[in-house]
């Protein structure tokens, strides 16, 4: 049976400006250095015991136990193919090291690990044409050689690009899928950055651009400068063409609005979210950009600024979208203890003050109705757009039902079939204008 949605809007939105980032629980026990949403839950990965747990609404618990080497650490997790994966510096037995995969009850070992040097890691995943791809230190994969980046194939490790990318031999920390290409980062030589030819499947070098600094931590596509055009955001630590964060479109490097530090900064990472003509990228590190201390947030067309009124006292490694929060991990003590989360309504721009905004009824679960909206200023054409926790919009379930324009008035009709339980948020745009927004559960 078909079910939609009712919000009924009664008061003003309340601007922001008083919403700041909370700590989530006592933390897992140390350093953050991953975030991955699994089925519906939140992981982290780092250097604590076990170097996996989980969120359980309250407080964090383990997963399994992973440990070995002089420093275990788990740096990159993934929900790949309905399995989470865990890469880092471990060791699940004498000749596998630094990746496994979680059954659900045990960690198991995939291919023969991803090794080499001493002190070698997994230091990032993605997927890339179906494939899962991993990024990091190692030169090995069991006895075979394998350098920097490996495509798992059934059930091993291959070489990706015919060998380690030529600007990044010393290590892959970042990887990203823009306009259909991979791309890999880290440290090596300037410009610590290459892509994979899709025609000969060797590595490429990009144009001259980033010419000093150490290395490339951070990368994500995001459109910039307008909804149409999908930007590679670079994140590090250099100096040229812009300190600390840069971006990179069709051959051409290029800044982003507004300048980080220069002194000891570093974008550890990139996430964003975007929807139509709206949209956000967050970047956390440790930098100061304006006078916003280790994580920052810009839309498509606005600078660099603060989310939320308090800030991080020391350095954002991961971030992840989780049930309508931005959740932030890393190694500081405020605020929270070395992960936080801020509620937001992710890709959605602020809207104007004249908006007579929603609220939610019944408040918090959805069930079944309509969702309706008025305004004080003339609509024209009103399109609903709906997203999830993630971000991601969801098409094919709104409906528009009732239009007055005279007394600007709009009623959608929200299919709730298909629509799993959870956050999710909408936004009311008019000639591509966002002029309302809010969130909503469903249960």
């Amino acid at each position: 049976m078909k079910r939609s949605i009712l919000v009924i809007i009664c008061m003003v939105l309340m601007h922001c400006s008083f919403a700041q980032w909370a700590g989530m629980g006592t933390g897992p026990g140390g350093k953050v250095r991953a975030l991955c949403v699994h089925n519906g839950e939140l992981y982290a990965g780092g250097d604590f015991a076990g170097l996996v747990k989980k969120w359980n609404g309250t407080s964090w618990v383990a997963v399994g136990s992973l440990s070995g080497t002089t420093s275990p650490k788990v740096c990159a997790l993934i929900s790949y193919n309905g399995s989470l994966y865990a890469g880092g510096a471990f060791s699940l037995s004498a000749s596998n090291y630094n990746v496994a995969k979680w059954t659900g009850s045990t960690w198991t070992t995939v291919g023969d690990g991803l090794q080499g040097v001493s002190g070698s890691e997994v230091k990032a995943f993605c997927v890339y044409q179906g494939a899962l791809i991993a990024g990091g230190t190692f030169t090995q994969s069991g006895t075979s050689s394998l350098s920097k980046v490996a495509k798992l194939v059934g059930a091993a490790w291959a070489q990706v690009g015919g060998g380690a990318p030529p600007n990044c031999t010393a290590g892959v920390h970042a990887l990203a899928v823009h306009s259909s290409e991979l791309y890999v980062a880290g440290e090596g030589s300037a410009p610590w950055i290459n892509k994979l030819n899709l025609l000969t499947s060797q590595w490429a070098d990009l144009p001259n651009g980033l010419t000093q600094g150490v290395g490339i931590y951070a990368l994500s596509t995001f459109k910039y400068p307008n909804a149409t055009t999908p930007t590679l955001f670079i994140g590090g630590s250099f100096s040229a063409p812009l300190a600390t964060c840069c971006t990179y479109s069709n051959g051409n490097w290029g800044t982003a609005l507004n300048t980080f530090s220069t002194a000891g900064s570093k974008v550890s990472c990139l996430l964003a979210s975007s929807s139509g003509s709206v949209g956000s990228i967050y970047a956390g590190g440790v930098f100061t950009v304006q006078s916003v201390a280790n994580l920052a947030k810009k839309g498509i067309t606005t600078p660099w600024a603060a989310e939320g009124t308090n800030t991080f006292n020391n350095a954002v490694l991961a971030m992840c979208f989780f049930n309508g929060y931005v959740v932030a991990g890393g190694d500081f003590t405020s605020p929270g203890t070395n992960v936080a989360r801020y509620a937001t309504t992710i890709g959605i721009d602020e809207v104007d003050e004249n908006v007579i905004v929603n609220s939610v009824f019944p408040n918090p679960v959805i069930k079944n109705a309509l969702l309706k909206v008025q305004t004080k200023n003339e609509m024209l054409q009103p399109e609903l757009i709906i997203m999830d926790g993630n971000g991601n919009e969801i098409s094919n379930h709104v409906e528009r039902t009732g239009f007055d324009r005279s007394q600007n008035q709009v009623e959608f009709r929200i299919d709730r079939e298909g629509l799993a339980a959870g956050f999710y948020f909408y936004m009311l745009i008019d000639e591509q204008q966002n002029i309302a927004s809010g969130k909503f559960v469903i249960e």
